[in-house]
């Protein structure tokens, strides 16, 4: 599946400066790496490094490099602290850094995102969420199969990632805060759409392993996809009744697909209509079942897989691929052939990704965030206008489609101001920017609990709570709800609540670096370094 970008000052949101600015807190983010999976970093940008002038990333892992290769990743090359700021000091001495480290972010994304975060605030209106915190990057490679695929279709420079790239990179920065035991904060502002959209995905099952390891978090935005009108569902009510779903076509598209999800365990048959009137006919679903078909008056061909059940997921996937797909309305067709509760839901790819105005005549804007924000134990960001106080309409939906609570929290996301390549500022609006947003309150948390002992067993479940604790809810409103999840980021509540909630005092005892032990009460807790950090 394709996964895409996602797309003020930072402080200036949700009650931020007031806490970071509080000199009784001292809350900056020190002690905690923010890993960010996406279009790399602008190493050579002064807003990620100290005062004198050492960089704050300490790793970078760019897929697409060849200039220094590592046993310990299949792909790219990695570059260390050391480095980044030998690349550093060579600009300074008039040299070319990226002779040393030639890893640029073209794009501009995951700078973006980092200046919200932790961007250290010698421009004043960029100052980050958490100035003090050290960065681990990956710069994704991109999928060649898939850009191919979509410049076939007209669709230009929209950067496509694989699933395996995204999964190996957080893996990376795992180990790597676990190898200096250290807590980590993992910003993933990319998704996809063509996807269950119940959190039982190999994605899904794989972040929900990672976010229920104490020090590790996960923040993962809804996606844009509210109001795109790619998302389509329905209840067929008996056996042997029929549902229709109209998509309209607005161009030819040489490679189109899309995937009917129907919840187990009912069984459903597809039949499909072209524009011309010529049908498919109904297809019997069984277990693994391959059909082809030819529309010969539109010159289309499609391939219909059926997956009786889907292995990841237990519920029945009817997988659609066209080849030179032609405009006009096109109607799927779902038979009921044993039906308890009838539920389907169907999702075209990110809009990003498609011609304009190809959508479902009868679309549902529920259900429409992005994977892999429908993971269980991580955080899941909706984002709104907060200058105006008002919701958008393209930020993603909920809830999850197994009635799990998505979006958890929801924060500002328009025009926030970041820093881009080469010392400029731009706006971002979207779901990336409240991503960020919530990676550097996370930060921020993961300071006051593991680095200065107040919570040390603090994980992406316990911080989803705090945040919502702190929730700002709109009386009359029910909460939670799809649109904003349990209520808007408020920081300064957030630590109102701490203080208005007796905590178990915490007191460490440090007796090796093989040990971590702390008193809970009366109560002293000893845990192995390497398991407190994930170990086995």
């Amino acid at each position: 599946m394709p996964y895409v970008l996602q797309e003020v000052s930072p402080q200036e949101t949700d009650n931020i400066s007031t806490s970071v600015n509080n000199p009784y807190l001292g809350l900056d983010g020190s002690g905690v790496i923010v890993g960010i999976v996406d279009t790399g970093i602008d190493y050579l940008n002064k807003e990620f490094m100290r005062e004198d002038d050492t960089s704050r990333i300490l790793t970078i892992w760019d897929q697409k490099s060849t200039k220094k290769p590592n046993d310990s990743v299949y792909v790219g090359s990695i570059f260390t602290n050391e480095d980044i700021n030998n690349a550093i000091k060579s600009k300074a001495d008039g040299g070319d850094p990226y002779a040393i480290v030639d890893s640029r972010d073209e794009i501009g994304h995951g700078t973006k995102l980092a200046s919200i975060i932790g961007a250290r605030g010698y421009n004043r209106n960029i100052k980050g969420i958490a100035p003090n915190c050290d960065f681990a990057i990956v710069k994704l490679l991109t999928s060649l199969s898939y850009e191919k695929a979509f410049r076939e279709n007209g669709i230009e420079d929209v950067p496509v990632y694989n699933e395996a790239e995204i999964i190996a990179g957080i893996e990376y920065l795992k180990n790597y805060a676990f190898s200096l035991k250290r807590p980590l904060v993992i910003c993933l502002a990319i998704g996809c759409t063509e996807a269950s959209h119940d959190g039982r995905g190999l994605f899904s099952r794989y972040l929900t392993t990672i976010g229920s390891i104490r020090g590790v978090a996960v923040v993962a935005g809804v996606g844009n996809e509210g109001s795109a009108q790619g998302h389509a569902s329905g209840v067929i009510e008996l056996e042997n009744s029929v549902e229709k779903v109209e998509l309209s076509i607005p161009r030819e598209i040489k490679n189109f697909n899309l995937a009917f999800w129907i919840q187990r365990p009912n069984i459903v048959s597809l039949n499909i209509k072209s524009p011309s009137g010529e049908e498919s006919s109904f297809i019997d679903a069984k277990i693994s079942l391959e059909r082809s078909f030819k529309f010969i008056l539109t010159d289309t061909s499609v391939n219909i897989n059926y997956y009786v059940p889907d292995t990841f997921t237990g519920n029945e996937l009817i997988y659609i691929d066209f080849k030179d797909i032609k405009p006009g309305i096109w109607t799927f067709e779902l038979r009921g052939d044993y039906i308890t509760n009838g539920r389907y839901d169907v999702w075209l790819a990110p809009s990003s990704l498609l011609p304009e105005n190809t959508k479902f005549l009868s679309p549902n804007p529920l259900n429409t965030l992005m994977v892999p924000s429908t993971a269980r134990y991580i955080i899941s960001v909706a984002y709104y206008n907060s200058q105006t106080q008002s919701l958008l309409a393209e930020s993603g939906k909920g809830f999850n489609i197994n009635g799990w609570i998505n979006p958890d929290i929801t924060t500002a996301g328009k025009d926030i101001l970041t820093m881009f390549p080469g010392d400029r500022v731009r706006r971002m609006s979207g779901s990336s920017p409240a991503t960020a947003i919530i990676v550097g309150v996370c930060a921020l948390l993961f300071q006051w609990g593991i680095i200065n002992g107040n919570d040390r067993t603090m994980n992406s479940s316990k911080l989803r709570s705090y945040l919502i604790y702190g929730a700002t809810r709109i009386p009359g409103q029910t909460y939670p709800n799809e649109y904003t999840g349990y209520g808007y980021l408020d920081l300064y509540e957030i630590f109102k609540n701490i203080i208005a909630v007796p905590l178990a005092p915490y007191r460490s005892v440090k007796v090796n670096e093989d040990y971590t032990e702390y008193y809970c009460g009366r109560m002293l807790v000893s845990v192995p370094s390497d398991f407190y950090y994930g170990g086995e």
